[in-house]
């Protein structure tokens, strides 16, 4: 009996089909800037929303919860927009693998860098190679570890950890050049 009543108060924390298409409704702005900043493309990143809630609805065996919904709906749009862009981000990983800017830890993004690349996501964008957007995403923004994230793009530990701190890098040359400019310093 017992064991009646817990599978029935689990089964209702499971997110139904219309749960689902209600998440990506209602977070679909956010849910396309990251498809759209991830992969440069805007057409591509409606597809991608578009394809994550339709994998998300039809392969929902996994039991998506609730309380997990949100951050299921990016990491879904994200490995959408990473099944168009693999071929070039193993291409880009061989510019990373003999990087010397590796083997520093790196502490979690600081919540000031993480509204400068909203902010300047377009300048940004423009400044960092598809490898080096999705790095920045996985570890900076959703915190997967170096090792995480090297598994689920499909390249080595050290790739990642390259690819990590030239976009750290980046961001800080885009911050250093919105002070300037903020302050009247414009630069050439």
């Amino acid at each position: 009996m017992a064991t009646t009543t817990i599978s029935r108060s689990l089964s209702s924390e499971i997110a139904s089909t219309a749960e689902i298409r209600a998440a990506f409704a209602e977070h679909k702005e956010e849910l396309t800037w990251l498809a759209e900043f991830l992969s440069g493309d805007q057409l591509m990143a409606s597809a991608c929303v578009t394809d994550a809630r339709d994998l998300m609805e039809n392969n929902n065996e996994d039991e998506i919860c609730q309380e997990c919904l949100q951050m299921w709906t990016r990491e879904a749009t994200i490995r959408s927009v990473l099944d168009f862009k693999r071929m070039r981000i193993a291409e880009l990983s061989s510019m990373y693998e003999h990087d010397d800017l590796v083997g520093q830890e790196h502490p979690p993004m600081p919540l000031h860098t993480m509204e400068l690349v909203l902010r300047e996501s377009d300048n940004v964008r423009s400044r960092l190679d598809c490898l080096c957007r999705f790095v920045l995403v996985l570890c900076g923004f959703a915190q997967h570890s170096a090792n995480q994230a090297a598994l689920l793009l499909g390249v080595s530990t050290h790739v990642v950890e390259a690819a990590y701190t030239t976009a750290l890098e980046t961001l800080e040359v885009i911050s250093c050049q919105a002070v300037l400019e903020a302050s009247g310093w414009a630069t050439a």
